[in-house]
């Protein structure tokens, strides 16, 4: 989601706290629900946009919008409360109940598929009971006054012309990557969590490249030895395939591709990498033998329900996410219509994790594949929810949660944390705390506690920021609160026993948190300067670099893409170092796809798409001590792709990767050198 539109759901959420509306109707599902759809659609024509999940997303903000608006619209009215409205027609609104969160540290595992059955059937219940509400008071409401519609225009107005007015300030906030310099003599992906690889759109082994092309169905397989580039050969994962990433892992000679699989014949195939009753796709991981990258040889699949959310990998296992809705009523005699399927056999019960609330309508399922022995799953867990996101540490996944309205802090995010170790999957413990997460850079776990950066919505004071600490039963140990009042988090990063984040409403305050104590964590900097940094990247034991906008301070404008680096080498005396403001650039693809940053501070490299008037060109800086910030290449990207633009470097090339298009360029005259077409 851009900040666009989390401006518009925050305005939404500010005048509606008290307000409930269906879970199925609330924008983070809405969200889901049209991205499932589209990756349907997507699939019968054989392509998939890179800016389908940034259009899904406006798209659920503004039905969010229109939905909610109705109800905060008609429940305070254009001059006055619900009560002064004739016939008080609000006051029998039959909302739904305030949601219980479980508040015991212990993970409930399902003992029956009747029991699973029971939180999918009481989600149904509760959406038919908002559904008949809302159409019932919706009639009432137009009897009464005879005006359908004229006051959720306005709203609806009134929140459109907010939101123009924000966007013209505002840009696309980002996620925060790793390290993503190489060990050896080439670039590996951007990771979140440094030593879990994460799957990527191109790789490298240091001789060939892999790029998955644009119409996703095949890997290419690319010579690039001596600076002339040969396509050796192309790996496909099979019929009705869509490969999302893929893997490469050298030290084994594999290649893991993960796909999303499905249509219409879902039902009807006895192949066991088709999945659901609905018509919705599986999730397959096929594993490769590249011991001759020309030859690639398959070695096996492992499938499981749903659609692709996320993968990772760690000591020569896979961590394969996927997630799978229930959509519509099911029959609580037949288990394959609501229960995943893992290889085409349905999942045992009590390797279902059950919600910290009565209701639930997806499950996040996680299967653990074994790459010696990739044709069978080492071990699968689900866990039954309505929705929500991963971060995923050395030893641990924590799986994610907002009930919103479930506190005075308009917000209360849920946490399951799940052990992962040598392809064996355990429920460790649950938890709980005030606010919601930005992204997962806003999570961290270090030396056994778990450390959060949070924006609550409160309903009463306005908006605040705070840091939690919870030790390993997910029990708050720690707590800083109160901070940045009336604005919220943009941006993350953990060092150690120190966090830094930033805040944004017209300034840009860069925090520094000692978290060493985690039963007394405490501010000990900040750093306020025009504009904001959406995306922070360490820059070496005593630099933090900052991409972001740069904020004109009287119109309150953005000018430009900023690069800042910051000084931290005192934690409790931050300080800018050098900028670099590129006038012409209006954004760059790493502010909603980290993986699209290339940075090692080894080599000196600092390099990203952007996105100007004259189309997309990719920047390569280095930054000096005494010279601050230099720009080595500007070049136009001419690639046209459906994905984000990729930089990697093998020794003392650099390789520019958008859709189909290959382009070379070298390291030392920084001149382009060869170039291929796939």
């Amino acid at each position: 989601m851009n900040k666009r539109e989390q401006d518009v759901l925050d305005q939404v959420r500010q005048r509606t706290a008290d307000i409930k509306v269906p879970e199925k109707l609330e924008p983070d599902n809405i969200r889901r629900m049209l991205e499932e759809k589209e990756r349907e659609k997507e699939k019968k024509e054989n392509k998939k946009s890179r800016w389908g999940v940034r259009k899904t997303s406006a798209l659920a903000a503004a039905c969010a919008a229109a939905v909610i608006g109705i109800a905060a619209w008609k429940t305070s009215g254009a001059g006055g409360t619900a009560d002064s409205r004739p016939g008080n027609w609000a006051s029998g609104i039959d909302m739904q109940d305030e949601i219980q969160i479980d508040d015991s540290r212990m993970i409930a595992q399902a003992e029956s598929y009747d029991q699973v059955y029971g939180y999918l059937e009481e989600y149904q219940r509760r959406l038919r009971e908002m559904e008949e509400s809302v159409i019932k008071h919706e009639e009432l409401y137009e009897a009464e006054t005879g005006a359908a519609d004229g006051g959720m225009n306005g709203e609806t107005k009134m929140m459109e012309s907010t939101a123009e007015d924000r966007a013209s300030t505002d840009s696309a906030p980002a996620e925060i990557a790793q390290d993503t310099s190489g060990a050896g003599g080439y670039s590996e992906t951007n990771v979140r969590q440094e030593g879990v690889d994460e799957g990527d759109i191109v790789k490298t082994d240091g001789t060939y490249l892999y790029v998955l092309e644009d119409d996703g169905d095949k890997i290419a397989v690319v010579d690039s030895r001596n600076q002339d580039m040969k396509k050796a050969a192309s790996i496909e994962a099979g019929s009705n395939c869509y490969i999302e990433e893929f893997y490469v892992v050298p030290e084994q000679k594999k290649l893991v591709a993960v796909c999303n699989r499905g249509g219409s014949d879902v039902l009807y195939s006895a192949d066991p990498s088709y999945q659901g009753t609905d018509g919705s796709s599986a999730v397959v991981a096929v594993t490769y033998d590249i011991e001759d990258p020309k030859n690639p040889v398959e070695e096996g699949r492992v499938s499981q329900s749903g659609y692709y959310n996320s993968s990772r990998m760690s000591n020569g296992y896979l961590y394969l996410f996927s997630e799978y809705h229930i959509w519509s009523e099911v029959s609580q005699n037949e288990p394959r219509e609501f229960i995943p399927l893992i290889g085409g056999d349905v999942m045992r019960a009590d390797d279902i994790y059950l919600p910290p609330v009565s209701q639930a309508n997806m499950y996040e399922i996680i299967t653990a594949v074994d790459l010696k022995k990739p044709d069978k799953a080492k071990d699968s867990k689900a866990i039954l929810s309505k929705g929500g996101s991963l971060y995923v540490s050395n030893q641990n996944i924590y799986y994610y949660e907002e009930e919103w309205g479930s506190s005075a802090s308009g917000c209360v995010t849920t946490l399951r944390k799940v052990a992962y170790k040598d392809g064996q999957l355990e429920a460790k413990a649950q938890g709980q705390f005030d606010g919601y997460l930005k992204d997962s850079f806003c999570i961290d776990e270090y030396d056994g506690c778990l450390r959060v950066v949070v924006t609550k919505q409160d309903r009463v004071g306005g908006d605040s920021n705070a840091v939690y600490i919870l030790d390993g039963e997910l029990e708050q140990v720690g707590a800083i609160e109160g901070l940045a009042k009336d604005e919220r988090i943009y941006s993350a990063r953990f060092m150690g026993d120190t966090a830094y984040f930033v805040t944004f409403r017209e300034t840009d305050p860069l925090f520094s948190a000692d978290l060493s104590n985690p039963k007394k964590p405490k501010i000990v900097g900040e750093l306020k300067i025009p504009g904001f940094s959406e995306y922070l990247h360490f820059y070496g034991e005593d630099r933090l670099l900052g991409i972001g906008m740069n904020v004109d301070e009287e119109t309150l404008v953005t000018d430009g893409v900023k690069l800042t680096m910051f000084d931290i080498s005192d934690k409790t005396d931050v300080k800018e170092s050098d900028t670099h403001v590129l006038n012409n650039v209006y954004s760059t693809e790493v502010s909603y796809d980290y993986k699209a940053a290339l940075i090692s501070p080894e080599r000196n490299i600092i390099g990203f798409p952007g996105d100007s008037e004259g189309g997309q060109k990719y920047f390569l800086f280095e930054y000096d001590e005494d010279n601050g910030f230099i720009c080595n290449m500007e070049e136009k990207i001419n690639g046209n792709g459906m994905r984000s633009s990729r930089g990697l470097y093998i020794e003392d090339t650099l390789y520019v990767v958008q859709g189909n298009i290959i382009e070379a360029y070298s390291l030392k005259e920084y001149k382009k050198v060869d170039d291929l077409i796939l």
